[in-house]
């Protein structure tokens, strides 16, 4: 019992020392030079490094005390049959790919959160109190960014051991925050499950206030980041929330769903008309061409583009004669174009699994609600690159999979 206390013990240092590295701490190395390209051919990743040990530990403690969990067998099993053939289709284009860190990387970010779903983690998660932790540190790291911000920085990198700051450039057509990531968009969609994570666990929080003012914060990061798409996602989340809370009572049924159908259609229209001043909706801010445009060049090199993606300027993808981008703005899209469509299919299929079981084991308003605003960020934009997957794994995890018990509609008194 004293090893299995240990071990534990290990678990739960392995696992904070991730979610600090991941929020406060994000070292990498990378082959690109410019900062805001380092993301796209990043090597070593510090949380990854700790990503790593904690699937090392989780796995020996669950073989050593048969600690694992029939509870997500069929899930847990066909993402690690997708994580298996996304190495394999990987390998299989190395040559035309040339870059393994990436499959690595990957491979550590999924692997991290079959490894959560296969073995039992309440009793390690309960005793570190993980999920607590990991909400005072996505607090402290925001409030740190906030400050950054109005000290006039749009974002810091650590990346080759270095640490950049980057100004707001007083020049450029609108102000925005990227905080520790490469794009606003990547920030945003982290905040998109951070709103989600305080949500599904707001029984973990003091009182109402203490959870509003959590919540207020990030809605700051949010308006900061001026990334318009996000914050009527999380503004959907919590409304989501609402709309179960609602429910639970069955009293007065029809009248509550017309009064929801009133709000929803008066807030489109509040929302189409504020967005649509900034971005041509009907194309969805120029998504559409840019899609089409990445669908063709998909076309065009269906075992992917491999090192020639963003840094080779010619292989950009031309959407008009005066404007060229250098990626699909889909993270599917882009996996497809980079690695090869076999490779980027496996990505989406992991992702689309993992939503589709967590909603078979419980569906609720709220869980669809952040599976649909997450889909809608990484299709919007390269919402998620390869140093913040591991954490993006981790909140897929805390969100949905965590004892499903865990979750309730109650303010609870534990923080």
């Amino acid at each position: 019992m004293k090893h299995k206390k240990l071990l534990d013990r290990i678990i739960v240092g392995a696992i904070k020392m991730f979610v600090i590295s991941a929020l406060i701490l994000p070292v990498l190395t990378t082959k690109a030079e410019n900062p805001e390209l380092d993301g796209y051919y990043s090597r070593f990743i510090l949380d990854n490094f700790f990503a790593f040990f904690v699937i090392i530990f989780i796995l020996l403690t669950a073989v050593f005390y048969k600690q694992f969990t029939a509870k997500f067998l069929v899930g847990t099993l066909l993402l690690f049959f997708i994580c298996l053939g996304y190495n394999v289709l990987y390998l299989n284009n190395q040559e035309v790919i040339q870059f393994s860190w990436a499959r690595w990387n990957t491979s550590i970010s999924f692997l991290l959160l079959i490894t959560l779903m296969a073995v039992k983690t309440k009793t390690f998660f309960q005793e570190g109190n993980i999920i607590r932790f990991t909400i005072w540190t996505i607090l402290i790291t925001n409030i740190i960014g906030i400050i950054f911000y109005f000290r006039g920085y749009l974002s810091i990198h650590m990346y080759n051991f270095k640490l950049v700051l980057t100004a707001v450039d007083p020049n450029y057509y609108e102000k925005r925050f990227n905080w520790i990531y490469f794009y606003k968009c990547q920030y945003s969609c982290m905040l998109l499950l951070f709103v989600g994570l305080f949500a599904v666990h707001k029984s973990k929080f003091r009182s109402r206030i203490t959870y509003a003012l959590s919540l207020a914060v990030l809605f700051c990061c949010l308006f900061i980041a001026h990334t318009n798409t996000a914050t009527v996602c999380a503004a959907f989340i919590l409304a989501s929330d609402f709309v179960d809370y609602l429910f639970a009572n069955k009293r007065y049924l029809f009248a509550k769903i017309i009064s929801l159908a009133v709000a929803f259609l008066g807030a489109a229209k509040l929302i189409f008309s504020g967005i649509s001043r900034e971005r041509d909706l009907s194309n969805l801010g120029s998504r559409i061409p840019i899609w089409k445009t990445a669908i063709e060049k998909i076309k065009e090199n269906p075992q992917g583009l491999g090192n020639r993606f963003v840094l080779n300027y010619k292989d950009w993808l031309q959407i008009t004669p005066t404007w060229k981008t250098n990626n699909c703005h889909n993270i599917f899209l882009n996996e497809m174009l980079r690695y090869s469509i076999p490779v980027g299919l496996c990505y989406l299929g992991f992702f689309l699994w993992a939503g589709l079981y967590s909603l078979i084991k419980k569906f609720s308003f709220l869980r669809l609600s952040i599976w649909i605003s997450f889909f809608i960020a990484v299709s919007m934009d390269y919402s998620i690159q390869t140093p913040e997957l591991s954490m993006v794994m981790f909140m897929i995890y805390c969100i949905f999979f965590f004892p499903l018990e865990e979750t309730d509609y109650k303010i609870g008194k534990t923080l």
